[in-house]
């Protein structure tokens, strides 16, 4: 097999978040020689663009719900025009459609990536009921599940899965973004926040699952503390107005600073003191494992794949989920304590350099992309 798999990657594409993101960072890394990455988005932004942008073979099937037929139509069609020799999917809305496209087209495999626990995703009951059972009508078109942490990997087999149809494949940072930051004190001086005061950022998409509410509960403690500290909120999302409401009711509009989305992402993370990540749920935390790699302590809930990537006290401090006075204690500790903050950081800069790199990544990907079209159908993570 000396000429390179053709694969179709499928996904929303509707925000850019870490499944978006790792989709970048994979054609970023994978070799040429071995991996001809196409990409189809079911939005018709943000991904495609920063796609293009980047040189990836890109192209928009805007599909108005996971129903919509003509949607479907011109995915099959674009899939039989690639003719790729995998379709990889990721979310529930790709993996319907793309699992469906890839049989009826006949593409030799299909691979879904697990990026986070479904059900935590949707809050609402009908929404999680209906996306609960459309994968699991198609989860027998996918050869392979990849699992980015190993905990998606337990709740998958809990789910039915055969084990040996779960790799696991950590999620990797692209550590070129961020050899070029800005100074700590360029950014600050751009959001006007003095650089001595105590910055804690937060960098994610507005949603419920991510828990801003209790960072804003935290903040309500440790400013009767200090009042010099300050809070960064980055990223966008449908939940980011009721976040503004609530931080306005509560009269901290003068403590708190959203930025929307943001190129910059490692003059930010370098512009901080601490990273909190108070999330109900995750998968492996992209945000997290690049803010580590930057040299900014985080304080981490324990959930989803959190737990692999900080070792509570040794590069970072581990918090229980929903606990806004627990999260109010750590941060707290580690504005109060520069020099044990210090050493976290560079305890967190040398796991992620050791253990979740993208090109790691992508090289186990790639690999397992040659594993399945030979037969080998009995490799798992």
């Amino acid at each position: 097999m000396s000429r390179p798999i053709r694969v179709l990657h499928i996904i929303g594409g509707g925000e850019i978040g870490g499944a978006e993101i790792h989709i970048l960072d994979l054609a970023r890394h994978f070799s040429p020689q071995e991996v001809e990455l196409h990409l189809c988005c079911l939005f018709p932004a943000p991904l495609l663009q920063r796609a293009l942008k980047q040189g990836v073979q890109a192209t928009a099937v805007t599909m108005r719900s996971k129903v919509d037929i003509v949607g479907f139509w011109k995915v099959l069609q674009l899939t039989r025009q690639i003719q790729p020799s995998i379709v990889h999917t990721h979310g529930v809305r790709a993996n319907l459609v793309g699992r469906l496209a890839a049989k009826i087209a006949g593409v030799r495999c299909t691979v879904t990536t697990v990026h986070s626990v479904l059900e935590n995703d949707y809050p609402d009951k009908l929404s999680r009921w209906i996306n609960y059972w459309s994968e699991k009508l198609t989860a027998a078109l996918t050869e392979r599940h990849i699992v980015v942490a190993n905990f998606l990997k337990k709740k998958l087999c809990e789910q039915g899965i055969a084990p040996d149809k779960v790799t696991v494949i950590h999620n990797g940072v692209d550590d070129g973004k961020f050899v070029d930051a800005k100074r700590k004190s360029d950014l600050r001086a751009e959001f006007g926040i003095a650089n001595d005061a105590p910055l804690v950022g937060m960098v994610g998409r507005f949603h419920p699952v991510k828990g801003h509410k209790y960072l804003i509960e935290a903040a309500k403690e440790i400013l009767k503390i200090n009042s010099n500290v300050r809070f960064l909120l980055v990223g966008d999302g449908f939940n980011r107005e009721m976040i503004e409401t609530v931080i306005r009711e509560e009269g901290l509009e003068p403590f708190f600073l959203l930025t929307g989305f943001r190129e910059d992402i490692a003059d930010i993370y370098r512009a901080i003191d601490v990273l909190a990540l108070p999330s109900l749920s995750e998968g492996l935390s992209l945000t997290l494992m690049e803010s580590m790699l930057c040299e900014c302590p985080a304080v981490a809930t324990a959930v989803g794949g959190n737990p692999e990537i900080v070792a509570d006290e040794k590069n970072g401090l581990v918090i229980p989920p929903g606990d806004a006075l627990a999260l109010a204690a750590a941060l707290l500790r580690l504005i109060e304590n520069r020099e044990e903050s210090r050493r976290f950081g560079e305890a967190a800069r040398k796991t992620i350099e050791e253990r979740f790199t993208a090109k790691r990544m992508a090289e186990r990907t790639q690999n397992l992309y040659r594993e399945l079209l030979l037969g080998r159908l009995g490799v798992s993570g």
